[in-house]
């Protein structure tokens, strides 16, 4: 997968890019990236991006959810990565201070619940002459729990 296809992947209804928020306490100059969200909760995020960034303490990343009504903008601190293809898959911690979690959750789901993923078995898809007429709705995603 190269950046076209990352590119591809961050024109769905929910966007997540991320940036280079502070380095070394210092401020830096945000140039958004689009990055592919893996998964989240209201204490890390997973990820993968066409950038690859060390893990270090002293970086903290800014990372943009939104869809086309709200912009969610939270912090997150790198914890690890591996080479995934082309790309590199990360983990992070959220920096959400209690006080904001219900609401940013909400937020999320609110998001994530106008998401339509089509989704087949691969049983159907491999019997089908015509796969595309067996795509169905598929949501499911919750951050609550």
């Amino acid at each position: 997968m190269n950046s076209k296809n990352l590119q591809e992947w961050a024109d769905l209804k929910l966007n997540v890019h991320m940036y280079i928020q502070e380095f070394h306490g210092k401020m830096v100059d945000r140039k958004r990236r689009p990055v592919l969200l893996l998964g989240m909760d209201t204490q890390a995020i997973t990820f993968l991006s066409d950038l690859n960034l060390p893990v270090l303490s002293e970086m903290l990343l800014g990372l943009d959810v939104e869809d086309s009504r709200v912009c969610v903008r939270l912090q997150a601190k790198l914890q690890w990565k591996q080479p995934f293809g082309e790309l590199t898959l990360y983990h992070s911690n959220l920096h959400i201070q209690e006080d904001q979690t219900l609401y940013i959750t909400g937020q999320l789901n609110r998001m994530l619940t106008e998401i339509e993923f089509e989704a087949v078995s691969r049983f159907d898809y491999g019997k089908a002459s015509d796969p595309s007429h067996q795509l169905k709705p598929y949501r499911y995603i919750d951050f609550t729990a």
